[in-house]
């Protein structure tokens, strides 16, 4: 949002731009605008700018010139036809669109090769994803003028252009003040922003550092008006305001010594090659996309042999997002955001720079669209990049063979790994999306997440203030007057299988301590018991250390020199929710009840919640696609792994929360004769 610029003066905004204007100067050597257009573009290409617009268009000789896009993107295509595309064909392109209609939600489908409108329906069960263009920023820059906005943030001190009131989702919540089944809401709580720098004229740069705790606002989006103000600190002492903001910008803070240098780079330039969307890379070939919901997504990922692609997985992206707060408070209950489906992980990505990717990496813009369907380059949203993890990919020394000439008792092999980054920043949290290959056949997907933490203002300063046990209640001090809240973070991906072929199996390799002879010599072995997973409904997975499992995706056709079926090995941490899944806003993210589903292959199930995530109904999505129980022996079959985590805040998260790492890995099980990284150059 550029909703701040309002705040600066004209001169400081033009020696901030000029300045900013040198330094990507000086960089831009190190940038690449873009990947060259392949001459066809392939079935898994994101929308070009001339796609956007002619799917627009199509929508807009039905509807009207004041439709409202919330996304349009690529439809999945058909995959058995896409599978038979060949470089330089014709391949099938569509467009699935999400849009406002005389602000009534639709979905619609739109052939772009024949430029024919496919289907166009109204959106049952949700609403589509929230607009920034055509509704957030509008918003916030016409509540910083609303005399009712003004009228109540002056009655808590604070004069106009000092505080801003941000938007954010609210599920099926509030539904006694306005139907969100038929009107699109959104609830805006407020903060105090003035700047202690540039003779007050800058905002503070840590917007979420101090709320004007008890004071919101409940908005009808499709009537354009507000529906409820609410102050409930009226008549109470309310938490303090004006306080440190806790700036973390390099002119604000005491920096210990820089280090020396320590560096990666490419003299001799990169190991991959980009022919269009497709990478190529150690043996590794994927198609890479960006989507406006999903961000990048990952197509035919697979290995290059002599004998052509051995294909791993069709299809992998993030599925949804479900960040629920944990605090009764009239002013938190109903904070639980589909960050996904509500905002776009796409949408939200942000300029990489700085520290995001090292110095050595490749830069890509993508193709996005405003409210209006018109394309723009949003610019370096993407970086790639190899580099050395630190580790050697294996490693031997043998002591036996110490001092026998000719022998060399010592073998070790430089580990590298090729990583594709996009960074999401959402409200206070930022989201780095990698996915890293490993010349050993396996690929992570790393979630990073850093950024703010949601505070709660307080009246408490410290624990010996004497509020200070009802106020730590539902989360930790970590800064005078400021909770930060408990809450979670789960993230479901979506992995579409396709081991040595589209028809596939899944397992699990239960390990078991089967009882023993009572003449053995030991009674505490564990052995393998393979599990055969038949149908969807038995698909679905607890983990649990107590009876720990592998969890295989194999193929039911080929096999490897021993005899074993080639497969992929699914790892992830164990993440399950606390709270009783009849919470309701865990009902509508009903995929977090099981670490892992499984379901057959189908062209429009891609998200975890539904289509219509924003104030959707209950139990969408996964719980719907299940509900067949088909057969998955044999068949084209998806994963949908879950990962996260608790977040119980800390001092240490103040004022930006130190990065954290979770991860899905993909590794490979007996899908090769021998270790991939073996013939490694030493």
């Amino acid at each position: 949002m550029r909703v701040l610029t309002k705040f600066a003066l004209p001169i400081t905004v033009a020696f901030i731009a000029a300045f900013a204007w040198g330094l990507d100067q000086s960089i831009q050597e190190n940038r690449t605008t873009k990947a060259e257009p392949p001459l066809m573009a392939s079935p898994w290409d994101g929308l070009s700018a001339a796609e956007y617009e002619r799917a627009a268009e199509i929508l807009r000789k039905t509807h009207g010139e004041t439709i409202l896009f919330t996304r349009i993107s690529l439809r999945q295509p058909e995959k058995a036809a896409a599978l038979t595309w060949r470089e330089g064909g014709v391949a099938q392109r569509s467009a699935e669109v999400t849009f406002l209609a005389k602000g009534k939600p639709r979905l619609a489908q739109v052939d772009l090769t024949a430029n024919t409108l496919v289907s166009d329906q109204p959106m049952r069960g949700g609403h589509p994803m929230l607009s920034s263009s055509g509704e957030l920023e509008p918003l916030v820059m016409k509540m910083m003028e609303d005399p009712t906005i003004l009228a109540a943030l002056e009655k808590r001190g604070v004069k106009a252009g000092k505080g801003i009131c941000l938007p954010r989702t609210i599920g099926r919540f509030f539904n006694d003040k306005v139907d969100t089944r038929k009107h699109r809401v959104v609830r805006l709580d407020c903060f105090y922003i003035a700047g202690t720098g540039a003779f007050g004229v800058l905002p503070s740069s840590n917007i979420f550092a101090r709320p004007i705790e008890g004071l919101a606002f409940l908005y009808n989006l499709t009537e354009d008006k507000i529906v409820e103000v609410i102050d409930t600190t009226d008549e109470k002492i309310a938490p303090p305001h004006d306080l440190p903001s806790g700036e973390f910008s390099r002119d604000k803070l005491d920096t210990r010594a820089s280090l020396r240098p320590v560096t990666s780079a490419r003299p001799k330039g990169v190991n991959y090659k980009l022919s269009g969307s497709r990478v190529d890379w150690q043996g590794w070939q994927f198609r890479l996309r960006f989507d406006a919901r999903q961000g990048t997504v990952l197509n035919r990922v697979g290995h290059r042999t002599a004998d052509g692609l051995r294909p791993v997985a069709y299809e992998i992206a993030m599925s949804e997002m479900f960040v629920p707060y944990h605090d009764k408070d009239p002013n938190w209950f109903y904070r639980a955001y589909f960050d996904m489906g509500e905002y776009g992980f796409g949408n939200m990505a942000t300029q990489l720079q700085q520290a995001d990717c090292p110095s050595h990496a490749q830069y890509f813009n993508v193709t996005l669209h405003g409210a209006d369907g018109s394309p723009f380059e949003a610019e370096d949203r993407i970086c790639v990049f190899e580099y050395d993890p630190g580790h050697p990919s294996w490693r031997h020394d043998e002591p036996l063979l110490a001092g026998i000439p000719g022998v060399d008792r010592h073998q070790s092999r430089k580990a590298t790994e090729l990583v594709v980054r996009m960074v999401a920043t959402i409200g206070n949290y930022d989201y780095f999306q990698d996915y890293v290959f490993g010349q050993d056949g396996r690929l992570r997907i790393r979630l990073i997440s850093t950024g703010l933490d949601a505070t709660k203002a307080v009246l408490a300063a410290s624990l010996d203030s004497p509020t200070a046990a009802q106020d730590t209640k539902t989360g930790t001090l970590i800064a005078p007057h400021r909770l930060g809240v408990n809450h979670d973070h789960f993230f479901s991906y979506r992995i579409d299988f396709d081991i040595d072929g589209t028809d596939n199996n899944f397992s699990r390799l239960q390990l078991v301590a089967p009882k023993q002879d009572p003449e053995a010599p030991r009674q505490g072995l564990w052995s393998l018991r393979q599990q055969n997973v038949v149908n969807e409904k038995m698909a679905q997975t607890d983990m649990n250390a107590e009876r720990p499992a592998v969890l295989l995706f194999s193929s039911p056709e080929r096999k490897n020199a021993m005899g074993y079926p080639t497969g992929y090995q699914l790892m992830m941490p164990n993440i399950k929710p606390l709270v009783s899944p009849m919470d309701e806003t865990f009902k509508r993210a009903y995929w977090v009840q099981k670490n892992l589903w499984v379901t057959r292959y189908k062209r429009d199930e891609i998200f975890a919640s539904g289509m219509q995530v924003n104030q959707s109904a209950p139990w969408l999505g996964l719980p719907e696609y299940i509900a067949d129980n088909e057969s998955l022996e044999g068949q084209d079959i998806v994963a949908w792994a879950t990962m996260g985590f608790h977040h119980v805040p800390m001092a240490e998260d103040w004022p930006v929360m130190p990065s954290k790492v979770d991860e899905i890995v993909l590794k490979p099980r007996n899908f090769f004769d021998r270790n991939p990284a073996i013939d490694l150059a030493d």
